[in-house]
């Protein structure tokens, strides 16, 4: 990403000037800190100096500051002039990458974060988002079908083939979405992170075998979730890998040979537990 040259200047501002740019700062306001912080007390004195971008076309968005900005119109405050750091002349990616620094070593959701890293144009970000929408998916903090949450996995999945980033991701969704449409379960992180564990263990998968017999699974994904739960439980294991077993005793139901090697039933209190699951 090229630079624009900037300058910065300090700015006795208005928090009800300064507006937010959601691709920017990809968070939303953070409501319960702002109802905590007037229950405290407003003291403008603890605002502290809130970062924003000046753009070309004379508006003001958020950096690094928004909560601060919401309490202030929480407390009636909003027009009360404070201390601002003001960039000038930021391009909108390089305001998202500023975004990302400020906020590096605080708790920002790990949604919020990739959001941002797609706006500042950072190259993995970019192939993965890419790679989900050609599914007809889109990562997003929504509520709809298509939206999808669990962008560690789908980060984790990118880089599991190294020397081919994106190859296993391709591979999890283009079987998730055919076996299951659209449908929020079928990008469950677990669903996702299980699947491709199966996938990159057992490279002797027929995918074509594999979808079919996903698809036909009664009670689809959601199952798929709760058998991992129960096995969770069973086994002291992750989700996602009992996700994974369950996959993979499903691919092999019917099947003579070329069967996919399963955890052995212990022989333990949980033994008839995980039998059950994995059946």
């Amino acid at each position: 990403m090229s630079r624009t040259a900037h300058s910065t200047t300090i700015e006795e501002l208005a928090p009800s000037a300064v507006t937010t740019d959601p691709e920017v700062n990809t968070r939303p306001i953070d409501k319960s800190w702002v109802a905590r912080k007037l229950r405290e007390g407003f003291d403008v004195k603890r605002l502290g100096v809130p970062t924003v971008s000046a753009r070309a076309d004379g508006s003001r968005i958020w950096v690094d500051g928004q909560n601060r900005g919401a309490l202030c119109l929480a407390a009636q405050r909003a027009d009360i002039k404070i201390s601002m750091k003001v960039f000038h002349g930021l391009a909108v990616a390089e305001e998202a990458e500023l975004f990302l620094g400020l906020n590096d070593n605080r708790r920002v959701q790990p949604i919020y974060k990739f959001m941002a890293e797609v706006t500042a144009g950072r190259k993995e970000a970019l192939a993965i988002t890419e790679i989900v929408e050609k599914f007809g998916w889109k990562v997003s903090d929504g509520s709809s079908n298509k939206a999808i949450h669990a962008v560690a996995a789908l980060t984790s999945l990118y880089r599991a083939t190294g020397d081919r980033p994106g190859h296993l991701l391709r591979e999890v969704l283009t079987i998730a979405t055919d076996a299951w449409g659209q449908t929020p379960e079928a990008v469950n992180a677990n669903i996702l992170l299980g699947l491709g564990a199966t996938l990159m263990d057992c490279p002797e998968i027929d995918r074509r075998v594999m979808t079919k017999k996903l698809a036909a699974h009664s009670g689809g994904p959601s199952n798929l979730l709760g058998k991992g739960r129960g096995l969770k439980e069973a086994m002291n294991c992750k989700v996602s890998q009992g996700v994974d077993q369950i996959i993979r005793s499903i691919y092999n139901s019917g099947r003579r040979g070329s069967r996919l090697p399963t955890w052995a039933v212990p022989a333990s209190r949980n033994g008839s537990v995980q039998e059950s699951l994995l059946t």
